[in-house]
């Protein structure tokens, strides 16, 4: 987390993809560092457990808010 807001303040896209767990520690991270409108999208915990079906799903559903987040938020 605190090398995607380190590479953001440095003019580079970034994003942070997290599962579901670790919301709380997302957030509290980006505030902690004056950063609470930094942009993580979270996937559904476990993914180790997934089949590759249910990957691909997860992957095409966030494709477009993390290049959302990359390149047009900019």
């Amino acid at each position: 987390m605190l090398d995607a807001i380190y590479c953001s303040e440095m003019g580079l896209p970034s994003t942070v993809l997290i599962t579901t767990p670790f919301q709380t520690l997302a957030r509290k991270t980006a505030v902690n560092v004056g950063r609470p409108d930094f942009a993580v999208q979270v996937v559904e915990h476990p993914v180790w457990t997934r089949d590759d079906a249910w990957i691909a799903a997860a992957a095409a559903k966030l494709a477009d808010p993390i290049r959302k987040n990359l390149f047009i938020a900019r």
